[in-house]
Parts: structure tokens; sequence; C-alpha cells
């Protein structure tokens, strides 16, 4: 199997997997049951995200729901810092519970729904997978952004993110669809920065 990670790596995101697996048994956080499975369709999925994003960054993680990419990032971006969000606090309760297995001292996770105007600060990078539509993510981060924010999305069909594009100010951002190579289903990668 393609694995693209780091020896060190690789013994965190196991770890992540099977506490995700075993939380999952009792509090049901997502739909997969086995190791393989998550590894390719979460862990995999948000690896180009990975490979895009620099060490030393400021990130923040939208909806990070069972920590993709938000804990993804956090093992394999030690120098960055990265903040999690996420609404649900049974989520929040394994976010927090994995971070603390895996040592990761450099990620923050805010139990709270991302509102527009929030003060939980400017970041380098805004990721999100299956969170919201682009224009409610920008309009949602309007105070996260500095003129050098980039915004990294995971999403899925172009025809749909075409259809997103069509809401979001063009005069105020730029844009690029990066397709992703995957073999079973149509996934790109959405890059948004500001148009100065």
């Amino acid at each position: 199997m393609h694995n693209p990670f780091k020896e060190e790596e690789k013994n965190k995101i196991n770890i992540f997997i099977n506490l995700a697996l075993e939380f999952n048994k009792t509090h049901n956080i997502f739909s997969r049951k086995e190791h393989d499975e998550v590894y390719k369709k979460d862990i995999l999925d948000c690896e180009p995200l990975v490979k895009r994003i620099k060490n030393n960054t400021k990130i923040l993680d939208l909806g990070s729901g069972g920590g993709f990419p938000g804990i993804l990032l956090a093992i394999t971006k030690p120098k960055s810092q990265i903040s999690l969000i996420e609404s649900s606090s049974k989520k929040c309760f394994f976010l927090r519970s994995v971070a603390d297995k895996l040592a990761l001292k450099n990620t923050t996770i805010i139990n709270k729904k991302i509102e527009p105007n929030n003060n939980i600060g400017v970041f380098d990078i805004i990721t999100a997978r299956a969170f919201a539509s682009i224009d409610r993510i920008t309009k949602l981060t309007k105070t996260n952004c500095n003129k050098d924010t980039e915004y990294l999305l995971l999403k899925g069909k172009n025809k749909t993110i075409q259809e997103e594009l069509t809401d979001i100010d063009k005069n105020l951002y730029l844009y690029e669809i990066i397709k992703l190579d995957t073999k079973t289903h149509e996934r790109n990668m959405v890059l948004i920065k500001n148009n100065e």
C-alpha cells in the first residue's frame, strides 16, 4: 500500500486510527470499521493537504470531526500550530484524548461552533474537509485571515465546486482547483487566496 509517511509519523497515524476505531465502537464518530479503510479513505484522502503545507504555519481546521485533516496535520507538521475547531463535545473529547496520547503539543482543540467575527485568531492556512460550501467558509472565517492566508479545502466533484465558486466574490479571491489522483472517486482540492 502506498505510504508517503515517515516511520515515526506512521506509528502515530496507526495509533490515531486505532484510537478512532476504538472510540467509534461506543460513540459513532464515523462510518468506518477497518484500519485499512480509515487509512485509505481518510488518511490518504487528506495526504495532498499535508504535501501542500509548509512547516512553521498556523493552521485552522474547520469542523475537525474525527480529526481529518487536523490531527494528521498535527502529526506531520510538528513545527506548525494547529487549531481544530469542532462543535460536538463528544468529538472534541476524542480529539483531546488523541492529542494527549500522541503528545501533540502543537495542537489546540476548540469546542465551539465557528461564527463570523469570532476571536480565535489569524491563521496562515485554513483547511476543511466536508464542512460547508466555499462561500460559507470564507464568510465564517473573515476575521481569521490576513492578506496572505490561504484556504486549502478538500472537495468532491468539479461540477459541485464550480457551482460553489459562483457564490464567492471574485474581486476578493483567486482560486485554483487541483485535481487529485484518486482511483475510485472524483476528488479535488481548492486553493483560495486573496486577490491583492
